[in-house]
């Protein structure tokens, strides 16, 4: 049974309260702005459709079954190449409409906000089509597909053209805190930050090897292998039941590590530092455990260079799950956050930790600050977000605007994995380029 967190207690009071104070505390974070479009009337339930309803899909019904229970949202749309797959998300969600193609999704007048969990390399294309169509998008991470960056800038254009709500599903940015650990940081609590090291670490290739639910599925009217290709580096390539099921093995759907798990701990640095795109990027790994066909890397590094600073350090691996502390260091302190696996005093971890000095040295008549997660990893909390912003129509907590600016230095480090060559960023052209 799944653990149940404050989200599933809101009723329709409380969402329309809390919308203002959400609102109101990450005015220090993302800049909230008004968004022109028309918001539904305060007791109106939203609507939403979802695209894509494999694995990570499950999540993200359940989710807004639950909000149907309170009269905030509920599920009125599917869509899936797959039809035993779209079958079961339709009778999850009280048997709502079903759809072959997200191009009809997108007609239905019934739905208001569409949730993307198809493979990496649809995301941008079903995005900038729900947009254009008039709906608020929930985006699971990566925003795109590693090959695709300008696409992630198309979405952003879309989106403000549009005054259209970009939600990107990176559960790690729904923390209540984080304005204050900003509002800190651009005060100098540990002065200029210099060096970042970040990582996420398992022992296994789950999350890539995904589970087979029928070895004898086949192309035909039940799953649509020409529309699982299209937009991939090869469009004509022959069926496979594991490309098919198991794509976050293969380059041409997937990235690996980078955009399946570092952007899940490298975004909240991002939006904590205010970053914007990187000068420069390396990135280095490979396969070295896991057997063929899968072909992403298996450990994944990534180095990240930011003008004045930062120098992020991004790393990985799927064969050892000790990890490491999430550490932003600065000239006068540290930051660090996460909480390490086997440690004795793993409970001091549980939240960030400020640590200010004086002169390079720790100063007792500064004392260290403890803040602990207020819905860090919590993606029933990104959606309880949404809904409010689908109402009050200002900012998400983890926005188009930030998803954008992240999915660079990942693609960058893919890029330099794959070329052997540093990916640069051409700030007049706003692209990457690979030297």
């Amino acid at each position: 049974m799944k653990k149940q967190t404050d989200f599933h207690q809101t009723s329709r009071r409380d969402f329309l309260k809390t919308a203002a104070a959400t609102t109101s505390a990450m005015a220090m974070f993302a800049a909230p702005q008004i968004v022109p479009a028309q918001a539904k009337g305060a007791n109106e339930r939203i609507g939403v459709g979802f695209i894509g309803t494999g694995g990570r899909c499950g999540e993200h019904l359940w989710i807004v079954n639950r909000f149907k229970q309170q009269g905030i949202a509920e599920p009125v749309a599917v869509c899936d190449v797959y039809r035993p797959r779209l079958i079961a998300a339709s009778q999850k969600t009280g048997d709502s409409k079903m759809y072959d193609k997200h191009e009809d999704l997108l007609q239905d007048k019934n739905v208001d906000v569409v949730c993307i969990a198809s493979p990496d390399h649809h995301h941008a294309y079903h995005a900038i089509d729900a947009i254009n169509a008039g709906k608020d998008v929930f985006c699971e991470k990566p925003l795109t597909h590693w090959s695709q960056f300008e696409l992630a800038k198309k979405i952003e254009q879309v989106a403000k053209e549009k005054g259209k709500l970009v939600q990107v599903g990176t559960q790690h940015m729904a923390d209540d805190n984080y304005p204050k650990i900003r509002e800190l940081i651009q005060d100098g609590i540990i002065g200029k930050p210099v060096q970042v090291e970040c990582g996420y670490f398992r022992r296994s290739d789950f999350g890539e090897r995904m589970p087979i639910p029928d070895q004898n599925a086949k192309p035909g009217p039940d799953l649509d292998w020409e529309r699982f290709l299209k937009h991939s580096a090869n469009e004509n390539r022959e069926y496979s039941v594991s490309r098919f099921f198991q794509w976050r093995l293969y380059w041409d759907y997937a990235g690996g590590p980078s955009t399946d798990l570092l952007v899940h701990t490298y975004t909240p640095i991002f939006a904590l530092l205010g970053l914007d795109y990187p000068v420069r990027v390396f990135g280095g790994g490979g396969m070295f455990q896991y057997p063929p066909p899968r072909e992403v890397p298996d450990q994944c590094n990534i180095i990240a260079d930011y003008k004045d600073g930062p120098s992020v350090v991004m790393t990985n691996s799927l064969s050892n799950y000790y990890g490491k502390d999430t550490v932003i260091r600065g000239t006068d302190g540290v930051i660090l956050w996460g909480m390490i696996q086997g440690r004795s005093d793993a409970s001091k971890y549980n939240g960030v930790r400020i640590v200010p000095w004086v002169n390079g040295k720790v100063d007792e008549n500064k004392p260290e600050i403890t803040i602990p997660w207020a819905g860090n990893g919590d993606t029933g909390k990104l959606w309880k977000n949404l809904l409010e912003c689908v109402k009050s129509r200002q900012e998400v907590m983890c926005p188009i605007s930030i998803g954008v600016r992240v999915q660079a230095p990942l693609s960058m480090g893919i890029l330099s994995h794959r070329e052997n060559k540093v990916a640069m960023f051409d700030f007049e052209k706003q692209s990457i380029v690979m030297k």
